[in-house]
């Protein structure tokens, strides 16, 4: 080979080599890039998970925890008076916030009211709202296999002089979405309704049937939880048997059936296991009444120095349970369930949320729906309370139609003589 030809092959070596270690490079640098991506995506996972501020820690976290239970123990009683339904469900959860964001506006002797009703105390409204966000956080902060999400919304008549602070203050503490809206426009019914369907995925497809010419504002507070069971009921085991009703008869329901290691307590009224759910930050209580008692019974018992006495009482031990599967929905007014506790001035025209408007206003209606379904795998629950709040009689003017026959008079001012008196039937005009 002469010195051209062999220059020629140690040239092209040379580019060969070159472009080897160019793709070489390129591919190690791709190489480098994508484990830097996944080395940050895994290290920082953890980092993105907000970490909670230990619960305790917040100032008369377990003052308001504990009277949150008095109010739910209460409201739950109250209702379960008069009840007449079959299967009911209430959220305590969702009125304590609904109401919690009106309390916002609440002053006087109608926020005393509120203190008391909701057992606070000497906790201040500062206190009570940080609480409340805290409650908040740390009921919606799941892992996998559990949701659970809260979401608030206060609806404002547009033309209503709603104070700013008191915007401010819910959405702050309760993440509140603000809608200024026209409320004689049918679409703000429709939108109102939209957002109810989109926060419970679609268990509650609406909470109201139309806006009352009077309302001003609506406080509206949505809950939606859907969880797996940490331990599984298998469809297998599913089958129809006969379930026991008040009146004496019975009638066959699917009922599910396992055998695990459960939380068991019994006293002389009841017995009661405890089913958790996936991860455990969840538990599903079943409080089965003893021979010659009634469910009635067990409610009656219901308070939270009982409830803590009880919890702290429940053992492992193994279990078979079997239970039917269920799904409802349910709705109530609790208006005269809150005034029976104590809420009844917030109702009336001597109502003042002041720190909500300066025009007079009270609360027309508290409503909650909501909704369960229980199955082998776990639970779908969903729950929407709405505060309607509207003007006081003497917040605006009052409606005085004549539409039928009426009479009247004209009078002089100094003598107070009537000088002219008469009735129309019929009205007519012709000039």
């Amino acid at each position: 080979m002469n010195f051209r030809n062999l220059f020629v092959v140690f040239a092209s070596t040379i580019k060969d080599y070159k472009l080897y270690t160019m793709k070489l490079s390129n591919t190690l640098s791709i190489f480098v890039t994508i484990s830097v991506i996944i080395f940050q995506s895994c290290s920082t996972s953890d980092a993105d998970t907000p970490s909670l501020e230990p619960f305790e820690s917040i100032t008369k976290s377990s003052q308001i925890v504990t009277a949150n239970n008095d109010f739910a123990f209460s409201l739950f009683k109250e209702i379960a008076q008069t009840e007449t339904e079959t299967n009911y469900m209430v959220s305590p959860v969702s009125a304590s916030l609904a109401l919690g964001m009106v309390y916002n506006g609440a002053s006087g002797e109608t926020q005393t009211a509120f203190a008391n009703v909701f057992h606070y105390g000497d906790a201040t409204l500062d206190e009570t709202n940080l609480v409340n966000q805290n409650i908040i956080t740390n009921l919606t902060q799941t892992a996998s296999g559990t949701t659970f999400e809260i979401d608030n919304s206060l609806w404002v008549k547009n033309t209503f002089p709603v104070k700013e602070t008191f915007l401010e203050a819910n959405k702050t503490y309760y993440l509140a979405e603000v809608q200024n809206k026209d409320f004689s426009n049918p679409e703000t019914l429709g939108a109102i309704n939209n957002w109810v369907s989109n926060k419970t995925y679609g268990k509650i497809p609406k909470i109201l049937n139309e806006i009352d010419p009077n309302a001003v504002l609506y406080a509206i507070n949505a809950l939606y939880f859907k969880s797996d069971w940490k331990f599984s009921f298998d469809v297998k085991d599913t089958k129809s048997l006969p379930f026991k009703l008040s009146d004496g008869s019975s009638k066959n329901v699917d009922m599910m059936s396992m055998e695990q290691d459960l939380k068991y307590y019994s006293n002389n009224v009841f017995s009661s296991v405890q089913l958790p759910y996936k991860n455990d930050k969840y538990t599903m209580t079943l409080m089965l009444p003893n021979t010659n008692k009634t469910e009635g019974d067990i409610i009656a018992m219901m308070s939270n120095e009982n409830w803590t006495t009880w919890e702290n009482n429940y053992n492992l031990q193994s279990i078979k349970i079997t239970m039917p599967k269920f799904t409802f929905s349910y709705e109530k007014l609790f208006n005269d369930a809150l005034a029976n506790l104590g809420l009844g001035i917030a109702f009336s025209d001597r109502a003042d949320f002041s720190g909500m408007s300066d025009l007079p206003t009270k609360i027309s209606f508290v409503l909650q729906k909501t909704f369960i379904d229980v199955n082998e795998k776990g639970t779908e629950a969903a729950a929407v309370t709405v505060v309607g709040i509207e003007l006081t009689s003497a917040g605006g003017p009052k409606q005085f139609v004549l539409d039928k026959p009426f009479v009247f008079t004209i009078t002089e001012k100094e003598t107070g003589s009537i000088c002219f008196m008469g009735k129309v039937g019929s009205p007519e005009y012709k000039k």
